[in-house]
């Protein structure tokens, strides 16, 4: 991005939209790892993934003639792309030439950051919540029970930071393998899994591991793709927050505060169940506005996700367990 506030006015938004998608892949390096569907957005808000129906049953010998024909009863899952904008920001033209820093520069990237910071939580959360077809309308969709991993490692104590208290079950490597079972049962294609694993979570992985594992292990990453090590076919990103549901299982929404007695949660995929599309990324400036004797930035991004299937194959959740009796 410019460094001198007088071109900022002069910005392409094509050079706008290539600098925020590029702070998305490495701010988010989960982003790159969905199917992306940018291009089957409908009119610029909707995406739509056809669900095959039941596939024809095979009859051994047939003997009955003529055969019953059926129709398939397909269906689809919808989503649509988010806006997201940030509030303008006023800069004077006394403190663009008075101060001893450029600070358009520095706002502009503070809109970005902020921006990239929503859009990965949002997005993590749109993976295991959307909408469905359902009697001809739309009904809410959330990942099921049977999809959801609690983790069994030994009791320990939360970080309050959180605002959560007590402890939780830690997070163990054969949490994983159980997720890698799970996919393997369900005949969820073994390549391209991924797992984002909540910075607390992951350091309690790492000492789950026994020193050949570990060994093992530090000699998978990827840092340049964000891929910190790979584990029971699972390639690992790391993140300060990926989930949060509260005691009774309910879904936190980002941002939202956590109570004393919710749990953290990770997230376990493969990149074809899981699907983004982004559409229009646009800054807006008002230079030397008259009424604001300064300047005035914004920025505005349109991206969506979700889960690409109706029966939630191919994403599972790893969430902390309460250790019984608390």
């Amino acid at each position: 991005m410019p460094t001198n506030a007088g071109a900022i006015s002069a910005i392409p938004v094509e050079i706008f939209e290539n600098y925020i998608i590029e702070k998305l892949r490495k701010t988010n390096p989960h982003l790159q790892f969905a199917t992306d569907e940018s291009s089957n957005v409908l009119g610029g808000s909707v995406v739509h993934i056809p669900q095959a129906g039941n596939s024809p049953s095979v009859v051994k010998n047939r003997s009955v003639f003529p055969a019953t024909a059926v129709q398939r009863g397909d269906s689809f899952v919808t989503y649509g792309l988010d806006v997201y904008s940030t509030d303008p920001t006023h800069v004077t033209w006394h403190e663009e030439n008075e101060i001893s820093y450029n600070k358009t520069d520095s706002v502009l990237n503070d809109h970005v950051e902020t921006l990239i910071e929503a859009i990965g939580d949002n997005m993590i959360f749109n993976w295991v919540k959307g909408l469905k077809q359902s009697a001809g309308s739309f009904v809410a969709d959330v990942i099921p029970a049977a999809n959801i991993i609690k983790t069994s490692g030994g009791a320990t104590a939360v970080n309050p930071n959180d605002g959560q208290t007590g402890t939780r079950l830690a997070f163990s490597y054969k949490d994983l393998q159980k997720a890698q079972a799970m996919m393997n049962k369900g005949n969820v294609p073994k390549n391209d899994r991924y797992a984002l694993i909540e910075s607390y979570q992951y350091q309690q992985f790492i000492d789950s591991l026994n020193s050949n594992q570990m060994a093992a292990y530090q000699q998978t990453a990827d840092l340049a793709n964000g891929i910190i090590g790979r584990f029971a076919g699972f390639q690992i990103l790391e993140r300060s927050t990926v989930l949060a549901f509260t005691s009774a299982g309910a879904l936190r929404v980002p941002g939202e505060a956590l109570a004393a007695t919710d749990c953290l949660g990770s997230l376990c995929w493969q990149k074809s169940s899981v699907a983004k599309a982004q559409g229009d990324v646009k800054p807006f400036q008002n230079v030397d506005d008259a009424t604001y004797y300064g300047d005035i930035f914004s920025a505005l991004v349109k991206i969506g996700g979700r889960c690409r299937r109706t029966d939630w194959k191919g994403v599972i959740a790893i969430v902390q367990d309460t250790p019984s009796g608390t």
